[in-house]
């Protein structure tokens, strides 16, 4: 027989399960067409591949290496925004937190990459990450993890069943 408290934690376990998986569903998909449009949209707009050659050229280890990154902080996003809901953290703050370490892992996955590859100017290959950096995070607290936070907000102030305890025979 269980007791409430084991029960409790099982709930809050299947929450936060539910909660990483929001992020994967919602995140994952966004996320990757998000980088296959920034790969083919220069093709796209100009009718020639040599924009799209470059930056595959260039940055294609690194975005391999973003995309991987990615995938890994999609799991830590989803987990650090469910104890921000859990702790009764704002909507906006939760998915600024939410945003902030999920594009710091991906974008600092890229560019430890793109140091370790290129072998001249460095520096000047790291300018466009951390631009893409501040500005998907800024992007994406008012978007996408402005919805992901909503969604895992949802999932915990979902209401449990209560099954064989006290309160139901009463």
């Amino acid at each position: 027989m269980a007791t409430i408290s084991e029960r409790n934690a099982k709930r809050m376990e299947e929450k936060l399960k539910q909660s990483i998986l929001t992020s994967y569903l919602i995140g994952a998909p966004i996320g990757i067409l998000t980088v296959i449009a920034t790969i083919w949209i220069p093709l796209l707009l100009t009718g020639e591949g040599l924009l799209t050659m470059v930056i595959i050229g260039t940055y294609g280890i690194s975005t391999i290496g973003l995309v991987v990154a990615f995938l890994n902080a999609l799991w830590i996003g989803g987990k650090l925004a469910y104890k921000n809901i859990k702790n009764g953290k704002s909507l906006l703050l939760t998915s600024f937190k939410y945003s902030t370490v999920v594009n710091l892992i991906i974008w600092t996955t890229f560019c430890l990459i793109v140091g370790l590859t290129v072998a001249e100017e460095k520096f000047l290959m790291m300018i466009p990450p951390i631009i893409a950096f501040v500005v998907c995070t800024v992007l994406t607290t008012f978007s996408i993890g402005l919805l992901i936070s909503y969604m895992i907000k949802r999932i915990n102030n979902k209401p449990t069943e209560i099954k064989n305890t006290v309160a139901n025979t009463v």
